[in-house]
């Protein structure tokens, strides 16, 4: 239903009720109205909500994409990497196994991969469980509040929230540790955005 659609693409995309309430200029209040199904964004609202959580109007009213964004890429499909595998700069081959994307529309440059508990002993659980199959696409700028994966230090794979300070300076912090550290810029290199993230997927 749409309300579940809504709930379940804002979560994916880390935004509270109150920041998207602040991007509609209206109270958190009337964001858990939609996600309640007690109330329903009008025809103008949805297509910014589309943008904001990038997907489609029709797959926020259906909960199908349209065949011509599905089809851009093959057949929805992404490769999948292996978590560690990612410190190798691994090359895709038809030997890959395949996730089936839910919402999004990734580029040919895309691929999922299992998101692993950080190392750390500060780690804690953040909007995305541990376990999840994430769908990465390299081809995206990352924008406000996105999450996106990090090499930091070239030795290890990180989750982490684009982001803005007051001053409109942007910065990648941990999104996965109970200090939420921001990542030094000159140490880190984004590997992909998370277009979305699924509690278990096949793979084909």
């Amino acid at each position: 239903m749409l309300n579940e659609r809504l709930k379940n693409l804002r979560l994916a995309k880390g935004l509270t009720l109150q920041q998207v309430g602040d991007f509609f200029g209206i109270s958190k209040a009337s964001i858990s109205g939609w996600e309640s199904g007690k109330s329903h964004p009008d025809h103008k609202k949805l297509e910014k909500l589309a943008e904001l959580l990038g997907t489609s109007v029709q797959f926020l009213i259906s909960g199908y994409e349209d065949l011509n964004r599905a089809t851009q890429n093959t057949l929805g499909r992404v490769p999948f990497i292996e978590w560690n595998f990612l410190l190798l700069n691994p090359q895709v081959s038809n030997k890959n196994p395949l996730v089936t994307t839910l919402h999004s529309n990734p580029s040919s440059k895309a691929f999922a991969t299992r998101y692993q508990a950080s190392a750390s002993i500060v780690w804690q659980a953040g909007s995305i469980p541990a376990g999840s199959i994430l769908i990465v696409d390299p081809d995206v700028s990352p924008g406000p509040n996105d999450t996106v994966i990090v090499l930091v230090d070239g030795s290890e794979i990180q989750l982490a929230r684009h982001t803005q300070t007051p001053e409109n300076k942007i910065v990648l912090v941990r999104a996965d540790t109970n200090n939420f550290m921001p990542i030094k810029a000159e140490n880190s290199n984004i590997i992909g955005v998370v277009l979305e993230w699924q509690m278990s997927a096949k793979l084909k």
